[in-house]
């Protein structure tokens, strides 16, 4: 489950918030960040509830499919459940959903696409080609930090810039995350709540993914031409 703060945040504000929270510029750590969001034509994998990313996280290269979701906030807290496989950097040019066959979530990633699981008799479809829907380059700095009253939980600060593109268009990235890497949930919910107020941060609202999807007519929000 993957458990984060996301706020709107100018890199100025970013900079404030590292040299004061972090207190070290030599515990940051600075990756360049490409990221491919995979889909059929027909969007089928979208319509499943499902996210395929391929990213490129400095010189490691990852698969992820996310799914499900926490009952929307409206706020800054995003929840989503995420598995991550380490690829080689040619799995950007013939992305695949073979390696995520032992995992619980690939019957219904292989239905999407016409897989084995196309239908309830388990009959072999052709597999719809996967293509890219969504681009994402950017820079991310990164520090851990230990946060709460006992010290006992841990989360990284980001801060990421760059761009978002799709269907011709782009937008601007800049945004900093507050992930839960262990720890209580709370004492992310209060350490955010005090940067916010701090900092007068707004909350990002919508991940980069669903930013990504605005700048792509969704196919049922199409209107027939007569």
């Amino acid at each position: 489950m993957e458990i984060e703060l996301k706020y709107l945040c100018s890199k100025k504000t970013a900079d404030s918030i590292f040299e004061t929270e972090v207190g070290s510029c030599e515990r940051l750590s600075f990756k360049t960040m490409k990221a491919l969001y995979l889909d059929t034509a027909e969007e089928a994998i979208r319509d499943a509830k499902l996210t395929y990313r391929i990213r490129q996280e400095g010189g490691k290269y990852f698969a992820t499919v996310k799914y499900g979701s926490s009952k929307p906030t409206g706020g800054a807290l995003h929840k989503r459940n995420e598995i991550n496989i380490e690829v080689d950097e040619d799995f950007f040019d013939m992305p695949r959903i073979d390696i995520f066959e032992d995992c619980d979530i690939y019957k219904l990633l292989d239905k999407a696409v016409g897989g084995q699981y196309s239908d309830d008799m388990g009959v072999m479809r052709p597999i719809k080609k996967l293509q890219p829907k969504i681009t994402m380059d950017f820079m991310r700095t990164e520090c851990e930090v230990v946060i709460g009253e006992d010290g006992r939980t841990a989360a990284i600060i980001s801060y990421d810039e760059g761009k978002i593109s799709a269907s011709g268009k782009s937008e601007s990235i800049s945004e900093l995350e507050i992930e839960l890497i262990s720890g209580s949930e709370d004492d992310l919910i209060d350490f955010g709540r005090r940067l916010q107020e701090k900092y007068s941060l707004s909350a990002g609202i919508k991940s980069k993914y669903a930013r990504g999807l605005k700048l792509i007519q969704p196919k049922k929000d199409k209107k027939i031409k007569k």
